[in-house]
């Protein structure tokens, strides 16, 4: 440590935030680099307080620390700032516990969280003295690994990425380094000719159908410790993963249908799990992790118990946001017994006819019966979830969201209730791979401003209610990128050569430098993002197997169209083909509590 500070002293003392870059956090492993046998960086393109609080990286990085021969270090994209001063002062991107330049790991993984984040990946590969381009990596350079929610498409990042892990990676992670460690004297092509026949491994220079791979949560490869950030980070509390998949199947949402199938966490173990976190960091708050967490079985239950174990420490829960059709008053209770601060639910769409095209299995009724039950508990804050621009939409659509928020105004004026203060995050449709969507263009960004406009004009209706509006110029870029193939590599690129990093964050987006690239490429991204595909096309993820049965997404596209709703698969199977397909099957929590 002292002579990593003798060297990076000027960079540490002229940066903002040093202690972003400096490790020798509390509770991370600091194993030996010279010692083990296979050495991995997990690297997270993006900023400290980011990745530091993601759960992917916590349980990877926890599952290589355990294994006695392998060790784990972290790294994440620095700051603009420290960027600068790494190449004034001629360094390089390092581990953040062991010191050692990120070229000298046998692997560095790379989080694929957000399509934004491309060319940050790009720009961390050069400060780390690798090739940026796969084909001119040697035998000596890491080999570069990237999986999470954007490598269910790996088309657009197939130049630079050596394997793209698809789906769980708890066990296909410590395959990968068990193989590596017998055979890492041979060539790096061979080596990745052997790597690629893993299950779930998708290699681009040995391109083939690829299965997802599929985990069943255990206690022990969940982390009850992980590294605390010396600042702040944007999740600062224990986090405990309580159900892995969703079974509502919302037609726009990519993570239901790529991780199914739903796999519920014993409630014994959830609740040993959280009192371990806990116990091991000091964290004062911890979250029960999962897409739809009011879904697990005994979530009441759980609650409970963790509520009496905790009893008089000033240790608080935390949920997700709460489905209206299963919100519980006595849950939100459980929840917030020291302090009613907000309490989020997700309709999505304002109308019934908008929630029946995207299959969210909810009725106004459900969700206005949520924030009464609310306001008469003494909540006074409601959040709620938009989005505007879904396939099928239409103005009275849109409006819709307006009038549901007059409909609770009336409701609780009728019952001499205060009016909650409500706010309202709208975000842009953006068609995801492996979705019932997929084929569906996006709205313009003329038409999504036009909707915008819509809404905002019955705002003075809603004088309680605020609207913040996601930015239609970056949502375009994700359709875009989300939806493009191979080519979109060469965009990619450029982008990175001519500056372009960190745009996971909208000021640092050069919105003139995309239209620059895409000119100079005669690529036209506004179209693209648009475009509707026929059903009946090949596309780039088709190379990529969920499970999913591709009639299946068919049929549900067309239902969308009829505004029909499918049985959520927790309540009948809806014939997905995913555990037919991969011999698999759902897991729900059948402790008796």
């Amino acid at each position: 440590m002292s002579k990593f500070l003798d060297e990076y002293a000027l960079i540490l003392s002229s940066c903002e935030r040093p202690s972003r870059y400096i490790g020798d956090e509390f509770l991370s492993a600091n194993k030996d680099f010279n010692t083990a046998n296979v050495k991995v960086a997990f690297v997270f393109p993006d900023k400290y307080e980011i990745g530091i609080s993601n759960f992917g990286h916590k349980i990877l990085y926890h599952i290589v620390n355990s294994h006695p021969s392998y060790m784990a270090d972290r790294a994440y994209a620095p700051d603009k700032d420290f960027l600068d001063l790494l190449k004034k002062y001629n360094k390089s991107l390092y581990g953040l516990e062991s010191k050692v330049p990120l070229n000298s790991f046998d692997f560095l993984g790379f989080a694929l969280q957000y399509e934004m984040s491309y060319t940050t990946i790009l720009k961390m590969l050069e400060f780390s003295n690798v090739p940026v381009l796969s084909v001119e990596r040697n035998d000596d350079d890491p080999i570069i690994f990237a999986g999470g929610p954007c490598a269910f498409n790996p088309a657009p990042m197939c130049d630079f990425i050596d394997l793209f892990l698809i789906g769980d990676g708890e066990e296909v992670v410590i395959e990968i380094l068990d193989k590596y460690d017998k055979i890492k004297t041979k060539s790096r092509y061979e080596i990745l000719e052997e790597l690629s026949k893993i299950q779930g491994v998708y290699c681009p220079k040995f391109p083939k159908k690829t299965t997802k791979r599929i985990f069943i949560p255990d206690k022990k490869s969940h982390p009850v410790k992980s590294p605390i950030s010396h600042f702040v980070s944007v999740h600062d509390r224990a986090t405990v993963e309580i159900r892995r998949g969703c079974g509502r199947l919302c037609r726009f949402c990519q993570s239901a249908h790529t991780n199914l199938p739903v796999r519920e966490r014993n409630s014994d173990d959830i609740i040993s799990l959280t009192c371990d976190y806990v116990k091991n960091t000091g964290y004062d708050e911890y979250s029960l992790l999962s897409l739809s967490s009011n879904d697990h079985t005994n979530i009441e239950q759980i609650i409970e118990r963790l509520n009496e174990h905790f009893k008089g420490t000033g240790v608080n829960v935390s949920l997700p946001s709460q489905r209206a059709d299963k919100f519980s008053i006595k849950l939100a209770q459980l929840m917030q017994q020291e302090k009613k601060s907000t309490i989020t639910i997700a309709p999505e769409a304002g109308s019934q006819r908008m929630r029946d095209v995207i299959n969210k299995n909810l009725t106004q009724e459900q969700i206005i019966n949520a924030v009464l039950s609310c306001v008469r508990s003494g909540w006074g804050k409601i959040k709620f979830y938009f989005i505007i621009g879904l396939p099928f939409e239409e103005d009275e659509d849109v409006l819709a969201i307006a009038d549901l928020i007059k409909n609770i105004n009336y409701n609780c004026k009728k019952e001499g209730l205060r009016l909650p203060s409500i706010t309202c995050s709208i975000s842009v449709f953006v068609p995801k791979p492996h979705t019932p969507f997929c084929w569906h263009g996006q709205n313009s960004i003329e038409e999504i401003e036009r909707k915008k406009q819509l809404l905002l004009s019955r705002k003075p209706e809603i004088k309680n209610a605020k609207l913040n509006f996601h930015s239609p110029r970056v949502s375009q870029l994700e359709a875009f990128l989300t939806r493009g193939d191979k080519n979109v590599g060469k965009f990619i690129y450029e982008l990175y050569k001519n500056g372009s990093y960190l745009d996971s964050w909208e000021e640092n987006i050069d919105f003139e430098l995309y239209k620059q690239v895409a000119q100079k490429l005669n690529i036209d991204y506004a179209q693209e993002a648009t475009k509707t595909f026929d059903t009946s096309e090949d596309l780039p993820w088709d190379i990529i197997d969920c499970g999913l049965n591709k009639q299946w997404l068919i049929n549900e596209y067309n239902l969308a169209k009829q505004a029909k709703n499918t049985i959520p698969c927790e309540v009948k199977c809806s014939n997905c083909g995913v555990c037919s397909n991969l011999k698999t099957h759902k897991i729900y929590d059948k402790t008796i509590i």
